[in-house]
């Protein structure tokens, strides 16, 4: 379960693109939170706070608005073109009780067998979607792959889901695979292109050798025809 990071939060007074530049100037980041049929409230926060929350790759945060906590869910953050920094954060409250979607990243745990004969792991998905309530949202899932072996594949249905967490993302999507290093399965293509290129040649080897011995054949004069024309 996730441990939510808290942010402290002023109600901006001020809109508009002056008034955000000016909170930036402040070292401070425009916001806006989102209500369920409740007009939407500017915010602003300290730059430094808004960047380790950021930093722990979290989506739900524990906001602070006049002394009262709420949740909020990270719907978009805005970054500047050419700096990079953080120029807008868009929240939208979600309630304790309330269910809500969103993206969670995947980990794989243990060392598969095929890895131990020499596989290499992939991850072909990097994050699921799922449906949980926010006192519930997990860090991140996990996949046990101590399992698997070479040419093997997981899928989302292995994952390993907490208590009253919901998977939205189909479980037939492959997400962990073991393969073979790619020098080797390039030496058994090339070997198998080689004993077909033998096979080939042999074959056509044999068949010229038919053919040559076909044209022996017909040119070869029949010996009754000379001796008959001897004895004439």
């Amino acid at each position: 379960m996730s441990k939510f990071e808290k942010l402290e939060v002023d109600i901006r007074k001020e809109q508009g693109t002056s008034a955000a530049r000016r909170t930036r100037l402040r070292d401070r980041v425009p916001a806006i939170l989102y209500h369920s049929g409740i007009e939407a409230t500017p915010l602003s926060m300290d730059k430094k706070s808004l960047y380790k929350a950021l930093r722990t790759g979290q989506m739900i945060f524990e906001v602070i608005v006049d002394k009262k906590s709420q949740f909020v869910l990270l719907k978009e953050v805005q970054y500047h073109p050419v700096t990079d920094e953080v120029i807008h954060v868009d929240f939208q409250k979600v309630k304790e009780d309330e269910k809500l979607s969103l993206e969670v990243a995947i980990r794989s745990v243990g060392e598969s067998q095929g890895v131990k004969l020499g596989g290499i792991l992939v991850q072909l998905l990097n994050s699921v979607t799922i449906k949980c309530k926010p006192s519930e949202i997990p860090e991140f899932l996990e996949i046990d792959v101590a399992e698997m072996e070479m040419n093997t594949n997981l899928s989302v249905k292995d994952i390993i889901l907490p208590k009253d967490v919901e998977m939205i993302t189909p479980e037939d999507i492959a997400v962990m695979s073991v393969q073979e290093p790619k020098e080797e399965q390039e030496e058994e293509v090339s070997a198998e292109m080689d004993e077909e290129g033998a096979e080939d040649s042999e074959d056509s080897d044999t068949t010229e050798g038919g053919e040559s011995s076909e044209k022996a054949e017909d040119s070869a004069p029949e010996s009754g025809d000379k001796s008959d024309g001897d004895n004439q």
